[in-house]
């Protein structure tokens, strides 16, 4: 059973190392305005997930993404995801040369 919730640390430690990554690189990106398009808690193993789906404009061209927050309990990720308003618009930082490649400002 030990071996279970280390396995849920671990995961949640990698998950949120690779968030902060992305969000360094992505510092000097240009900023475009996006929109919330879903918000969902799905099943994960090692942890929880909130997902945000989000779609933005860059260059004329429509585009989607998908933003993971991790967490350590299912309570949590729900009560995040109860602060998100489906419709909302939010940051999105879209890499210059690669469009397709974007992350949610926090």
């Amino acid at each position: 059973m030990t071996g279970w919730y280390l396995d849920i640390i671990v995961g949640y430690l990698v998950r949120t190392l690779v968030r902060f990554i992305k969000m360094r690189q992505s510092e000097a990106w240009p900023v475009e305005k996006g929109t919330i398009s879903s918000a969902v808690c799905p099943p994960a193993s090692f942890g929880q997930v909130a997902e945000l789906g989000y779609i933005y404009i860059h260059k004329g061209e429509y585009y989607s993404g998908v933003h993971k927050k991790a967490f350590l309990l299912k309570s949590s990720a729900e009560a995040y995801l109860g602060q998100i308003l489906v419709g909302a618009e939010i940051p999105v930082r879209v890499k210059p040369t690669q469009a397709e490649t974007s992350v949610i400002v926090e």
